[in-house]
């Protein structure tokens, strides 16, 4: 019985660190990585890369300044990143060519079906 405690809070503990050591990101960080997934799927120039890379950096910063002072209404918190999202994937937009823009395309669909799946399972999971 005692082995079995002491297992069980051995455990624990383990997880308990291991969650520990999850640390966010920085916005240049996040902005870097998303620049580098565009970069793999769409080979993109080192000019576009930087474009992008401005572009995302701008897009992370207000957006984490969104969430460190969100207003009362969550309505207005939801417009407000939709918008910063909008408007950076505009400015995405512009900076790609025609072949870029297509697969760019392609690759938003992708990630909105892998999200719907997600939030369906975690619906199931729930309910």
């Amino acid at each position: 019985m005692k082995k079995l405690i002491l297992l069980v809070s051995f455990i624990t503990g383990l997880s308990l660190m291991a969650g520990a050591q999850i640390t966010k990101k920085s916005p240049e960080q996040r902005a870097a990585h998303l620049t580098k997934a565009l970069q793999k799927r769409l080979n993109l120039s080192q000019d576009q890369a930087t474009q992008v890379h401005t572009v995302f950096l701008t897009e992370v910063t207000r957006m984490d300044s969104l969430k460190s002072n969100p207003s009362s209404n969550k309505k207005a918190n939801q417009l407000s990143a939709k918008s910063i999202k909008l408007e950076a994937k505009k400015q995405v937009i512009a900076v790609l060519n025609d072949s870029q823009n297509q697969k760019f395309a392609a690759w938003e669909k992708m990630r909105k079906e892998k999200h719907k799946q997600k939030q369906a399972q975690r619906d199931a999971e729930q309910g």
